[in-house]
């Protein structure tokens, strides 16, 4: 019985003399919030495919015009949200840079984003980014939209690199 114990007591003291110093130069990760991931990075679209009823997902960035694939994002402090029309523009008369909202509801976990796209009085265009935030981390970000038309569900998948 005495040797036992002498042996778990001398573990013990052994376990307390090999533990971490005061003075090691490693820190804890911080663990970042969703936000903090968003607003950490600016953000550019790399995939999106669109699912509709059981029908397999399509992908259909490939499809947008190259004008498009190349804008880059920013959800920036006070919900305050860029859009960078990237070295291809659409239209050269358009600003190059955006500015519109971002929020997030639902704890967190849903995103909307507005830009408006109007450069004249009175004509309203708007481009809106929205879903749930699947993932997000710091080199990728996946938002899902997922909605029902005529008993149709449509799921959109949208992947986002950090740049």
């Amino acid at each position: 019985m005495y040797s036992r114990t002498f042996l778990a007591l001398s573990l013990a003291l052994l376990g307390g003399l090999t533990s971490c110093d005061d003075n090691s130069d490693i820190k804890p990760t911080p663990i970042l919030s969703a936000t903090d991931l968003l607003m950490a990075k600016s953000w550019k679209m790399t995939a999106v495919t669109e699912k509709e009823g059981s029908e397999p997902a399509k992908d259909i960035y490939t499809d947008e015009p190259a004008c498009l694939r190349d804008n880059v994002y920013q959800f920036q402090a006070d919900g305050v949200f860029m859009m960078d029309e990237g070295t291809t523009r659409c239209d050269q008369a358009h600003p190059q840079t955006r500015t519109g909202t971002w929020a997030q509801s639902n704890s967190g976990t849903m995103l909307t984003a507005t830009i408006n796209l109007s450069t004249q009085p009175g004509v309203e265009a708007s481009m809106e980014m929205r879903g749930t935030i699947e993932s997000v981390s710091a080199t990728r970000l996946v938002l899902v939209d997922k909605e029902a038309t005529a008993g149709v569900a449509t799921e959109t998948r949208m992947t986002f690199t950090a740049q």
